[in-house]
């Protein structure tokens, strides 16, 4: 469902219209990892899940996107993919295939090594989207899971910082997931990263799965964090001026003086200019809906979080904008209920 603004023009994400074709793939190499982040989506992943897809397999996923849906935007997956034991050769088949367009989702724990950092840059890694949680040292750390986190995270933005002014086309973004522990401090995390050269920043609400299932002192109400939001969105416009987008939020939940705002509701809501993405991960249960003889899955990831990972509730089911939100995710509405929901005309 599209909704026309006042202007005239189309106000929904392009991400969230099925008859668009998915512009970007991402691959899931393999669920281990050299973090334990307290929210960690994938902390209960089994030993299968674990071990990375074979070269191969890799090669002949990269050359099935490339060929048969003339994808050239891929992102690496995990787990933590810098741990990924054959990443270089993987990277040189992706050059060959045409992907002039790598992004690297990772912890950046490995990209403190120069070398390394130098090493993906030459091989065609321009985007690094960097899990990054919080400016004091024991809150990212213990979210984390791994002490020295945030020093090592540090290094590793400068390192491609300095890649960058000597020429390597590279973007850096911080992905945090808001939580009640960072977002206190959410201004102070943003003007520090700020300062040091970070122009975009991703605020992914906190998803109740995985580890962090039914973990009330981590994942608040959405309408609880919604006074720091908004601070921040106004900080942003009169001081950090950089790319901030918030994602996983639903939009009913935004104040309506936001919301309304149809400038501010494009440029903050980031599923408004996320890509529609195709993914695929391996190894998991072959007598899934979603997975073949082997375990591996095919999906669009806008798709399966309406189709699979989300409600309705009633509320959503009268709201004009099920279509670009999906609902709720599940687990949140068995944690907090659905009274901070409302169907938007």
């Amino acid at each position: 469902m599209n909704n026309k603004t006042k202007s005239g023009t189309i106000a929904t994400p392009k991400a969230s219209r099925r008859e668009e074709r998915a512009e970007r793939v991402d691959i899931n190499l393999g669920h281990a990892c050299n973090h334990k982040c307290v929210f960690c989506m994938q902390g209960t992943s089994g030993i299968e899940q674990k071990k990375w897809v074979k070269l191969e397999k890799l090669k002949e996923e990269m050359r099935y996107y490339a060929e048969e849906k003339q994808v050239r935007s891929l992102g690496l997956l995990g787990g933590e993919p810098t741990l990924y034991p054959w990443l270089e050769d993987a990277l040189d088949h992706a050059q060959k295939l045409g992907y002039n367009d790598i992004t690297l989702n990772t912890n950046g724990y490995k990209l403190a090594d120069m070398q390394f950092a130098t090493m993906a840059a030459t091989k065609g890694i321009n985007r690094y989207c960097i899990s990054l949680h919080s400016e004091i040292p024991e809150i990212e750390d213990y979210l984390s899971g791994n002490k020295g986190a945030l020093i090592r995270k540090i290094k590793a933005i400068r390192n491609l910082l300095k890649l960058k002014k000597q020429g390597f086309n590279i973007v850096i973004s911080l992905n945090a997931v808001l939580n009640a522990m960072n977002l206190p401090t959410m201004d102070q995390f943003i003007k520090f990263f700020r300062h040091i050269g970070i122009t975009d920043i991703r605020l992914n609400y906190i998803r109740p799965e995985g580890r962090a299932e039914n973990s009330k002192e981590l994942v608040q109400k959405y309408t609880d964090a919604m006074e720091k939001l908004m601070q921040l969105v106004k900080q942003n416009e009169q001081q950090f001026k950089i790319r901030l987008t918030f994602g996983e939020i639903p939009p009913c939940v935004f104040p309506a003086s936001f919301f309304n705002n149809e400038t501010l509701r494009c440029k903050y809501i980031g599923e408004y200019t996320d890509r529609r993405t195709f993914v695929t991960s391996f190894a998991n249960q072959s007598d899934g809906r979603l997975s073949d003889s082997e375990g591996k899955q095919r999906f669009v990831w806008q798709d399966l979080k309406m189709e699979e990972l989300k409600t309705l509730t009633e509320q959503c089911k009268k709201c004009a904008f099920v279509s670009v939100c999906g609902g709720v995710w599940k687990n949140y509405l068995q944690m907090h209920g659905d009274e901070e929901f409302k169907a938007l005309k």
